[in-house]
């Protein structure tokens, strides 16, 4: 998050979309869902059903990209959310944790727990060291890389995972990888996992 700020709102002042493509497939997800670095939307699409679902991201110029619809947009940081104790049943962490500092990930993690409520679910997705773009640009911290427009990108183990979501449950940890067509032996890998909050 340090230093990223305007190179996200760069990003998202691109004309041409960051992300492309259908939302992802979600689960079940409560009557409150937050999702952390909403950015322009896309999967606010798949969570619109909820009776509360709430975007949050920092970067002004992704909020402004979000389709008008039933979710509430908050900017906002998630190092400190603006949410009371308890306030969600599902939390959506779809390619955030990747772009935090190690300390920055598990001040996070925290603050998702705490606005968890009990047996809430958090839904995790965050790129995996066998993914492709693995060691493209220069190192910060172990597996963590910024590139040429200032954003950083860590890559993931999972067991590291696992660690960064303690003492949430794990429901379910899996990497799921997919062969570009055009690029030979050219992998994105992903680390696609569920946690519950098992405290009362």
């Amino acid at each position: 998050m340090k230093g990223q700020l305007e190179a996200w709102e760069n990003e998202y002042a691109s004309p041409d979309p960051l992300w492309k493509g259908p939302p992802p497939q979600v689960g079940h997800c409560g009557r409150r869902v937050l999702e952390l670095g909403c950015g322009n939307g896309k999967t606010l699409a798949a969570v619109a059903r909820a009776e509360l679902s709430v975007g949050l991201d920092h970067s002004f110029n992704a909020l402004r990209r979000c389709p008008p619809g039933k979710a509430s947009l908050v900017r906002g940081d998630v190092l400190g959310l603006p949410f009371q104790d308890g306030s969600f049943d599902t939390v959506l962490l779809f390619h955030v944790l990747e772009h935090l500092l190690e300390e920055e990930r598990v001040a996070a993690v925290k603050e998702v727990i705490r606005v968890l409520g009990p047996g809430g679910l958090v839904s995790v997705r965050s790129f995996s060291v066998r993914d492709m773009r693995y060691g493209k640009g220069t190192e910060v911290e172990k597996d963590t890389f910024r590139r040429g427009n200032s954003i950083i990108y860590h890559y993931f183990e999972p067991d590291e995972v696992r660690s960064l979501m303690r003492p949430l449950e794990e429901i379910d940890l899996r990497e799921v990888a997919v062969e570009k067509r055009y690029v030979k032996k050219a992998v994105r890998a992903e680390l696609v996992a569920t946690f519950r909050n098992g405290r009362p």
